[in-house]
């Protein structure tokens, strides 16, 4: 208002001005008719005056010209100014609005888990005055499947909708979903404040959180949330400890990609998203337990050729060591585990943990007396046998064995030997014992070999991210797990050894490792004012 009346009172002021000056001249004209009439004597004189009065007059019409274009350039700028304030303006009042709005919801999720869980009856709920959004139920916004998952089956253990309390405004959109708070721009969202989903060390603990109900109100949205299904237990068919394959978590919803960054950033496990269904997956794997029923197990096709190979089987999958080694690698480090006689030369280890905190090439024979107990060695790195023997002394107690974790590869020359030394049989050879030098390796077996001897070994190598490719004539006895097999010469050996029959090995400790899983589904029904 303001500006229009200033508007006004110039335009007034310049008519006012125009209108004078049009006047002056006027009056000039008509005194000099009269002046004409008395004689031309004077005639010279008033002519001159005449033209100094009519520069006069132009000098006066482009000044007041001058003035008009600037209040016009003027008046524009302002006016621009103001549009463009109103629509910062209104930006601001609608990104308030939201925060309004996400923080209604943060307390209203609250609410929710209250009577969802069982500790209310239903409570109330106002999310403050809204001049643009609106709030809405939508029952049907998202779902949540949980299957188990192994190499050749697939069980789906539950799904449910998931349902939503979704604000939407100008700015942008705001929604409560599965005890989340999911912030909507465009199309991508974020994880504003996290929901009902708890994973532990190797236990998820998953209250699903259903929203029901229907309607949609602006204003001032408040309502009424009331329990329909608490507490009820998701997946009662499934025992705990889980015994194998991979509990699978799918959520399909327009908010995918916080629930990615969610999933991503605060479980352990696999997660990966499908953005054509606006959906994520994040995988938990049960503890896997490996028997030991075949001499040589690969991943991929195997055709053994002209090797001396007991029995095969291939296609098999097979879960990386690395992160159980890896794990034992971090406990030894933190726990100052100390590396016994290792690396320097001739050594004998009794009962215990040992830890090489590099690469460990032996220089010498390696005795291991297990008469007290059993021993773990770590090596944070690789372990290269090289050319000596690695050997279990005592025979008193086959029951105790040695296991090995290497974070590297496992290699050997010549004529290198791992195995137990049995006094009692007069072969060059012992009998072998091959569960009681149990290897996990994260990298190679036998890479880098240089061949020019019979390299043996009674024992169970857990290598399966391994590619043999052996320059050698390996003599293996025990049980053999591998990704891929490239090179096996026609004189190299690998036979199972029949007392690994019932055998098995459980790749506890990695960090995606899950046993388990407590899920409840919980519903209710929110009613709008």
């Amino acid at each position: 208002m303001m500006l229009r009346r200033l508007v006004g009172q110039l335009a007034s002021r310049l008519a006012a001005a125009v209108g004078s000056d049009r006047s002056t001249g006027g009056s000039a004209s008509k005194s000099s008719g009269r002046r004409r009439a008395t004689g031309g004597q004077a005639a010279s004189g008033r002519a001159a005056e005449q033209e100094s009065k009519g520069r006069l007059s132009d000098r006066g019409q482009s000044e007041l010209v001058g003035t008009v274009l600037i209040l016009g350039l003027s008046m524009a700028v302002i006016g621009t100014s103001v549009g463009l304030g109103g629509v910062a303006l209104a930006d601001l009042v609608s990104t308030a609005e939201a925060d309004n709005a996400e923080n209604g919801l943060s307390h209203l999720s609250s609410k929710v888990s209250l009577v969802a869980l069982g500790d209310a009856d239903s409570q109330r709920f106002s999310l403050g005055l809204m001049r643009e959004g609106t709030v809405s139920v939508q029952p049907e916004a998202g779902s949540i499947t949980i299957s188990n998952v192994t190499d050749d089956s697939r069980t789906e253990l539950f799904e449910s909708e998931l349902g939503a309390i979704v604000y939407a405004g100008e700015s942008r959109e705001v929604a409560y979903q599965g005890g989340g708070i999911w912030t909507k721009d465009g199309d991508t969202s974020r994880l504003s404040s996290p929901p009902e989903y708890h994973y532990r060390g190797t236990t998820l603990t998953l209250p699903i959180i259903q929203v029901s109900g229907e309607g949609a109100v602006g204003g001032q949205p408040s309502g009424r949330i009331t329990p329909v299904d608490v507490a009820t237990d998701a997946i009662p068919d499934v025992s705990t400890p889980l015994e194998n394959g991979t509990i699978e978590v799918k959520i399909q919803s327009e908010y995918y990609h916080g629930w990615d960054e969610y999933l991503s950033q605060r479980t352990e496990g696999e997660t990966k998203v499908y953005h054509s269904n606006q959906t994520v997956v994040s995988r938990l794997t049960v503890p896997d337990r490996v028997a030991f029923d075949t001499a040589l197990s690969v991943s991929g096709p195997y055709d053994p050729k002209n090797a001396e190979v007991d029995s095969v089987e291939d296609n098999v999958a097979h879960r990386s060591a690395k992160p159980l080694i890896e794990r034992r690698v971090s406990e030894a480090n933190e726990s100052d585990v100390s590396s016994g006689c290792l690396g320097s030369g001739s050594c004998e280890l009794d009962a215990g943990t040992y830890f090489y905190d590099e690469d460990l090439a032996l220089s010498d024979d390696l005795d291991l007396d297990t008469s007290s107990g059993n021993i773990t060695i770590i090596v944070d790195g690789s372990f290269d046998i090289n050319d000596r023997d690695v050997t279990v002394t005592d025979n008193s107690t086959p029951e105790n064995g040695v296991t090995y974790y290497v974070d590297g590869s496992l290699r050997a020359q010549g004529n290198g030997f791992v195995g137990t030394d049995d006094p009692d049989v007069p072969d060059d050879r012992p009998v072998p014992e091959a569960d009681r030098n149990v290897f996990y390796v994260a990298d190679g077996f036998l890479d880098d070999s240089s061949g020019g001897g019979t390299i043996r070994f009674d024992a169970v190598v857990y290598a399966p991210d391994a590619v043999l490719n052996i320059a050698g004539t390996p003599d293996f006895t025990g049980a053999l797990v591998v990704d891929r097999v490239e090179k096996l010469k026609g004189a190299s050996k690998v036979e199972y050894d029949s007392s690994l029959s019932g055998t098995t090995i459980e790749l506890t400790g990695a960090a995606d490792l899950l046993k388990y899983l407590h899920v409840s589904h919980n519903e209710v029904r929110v009613d709008l004012d």
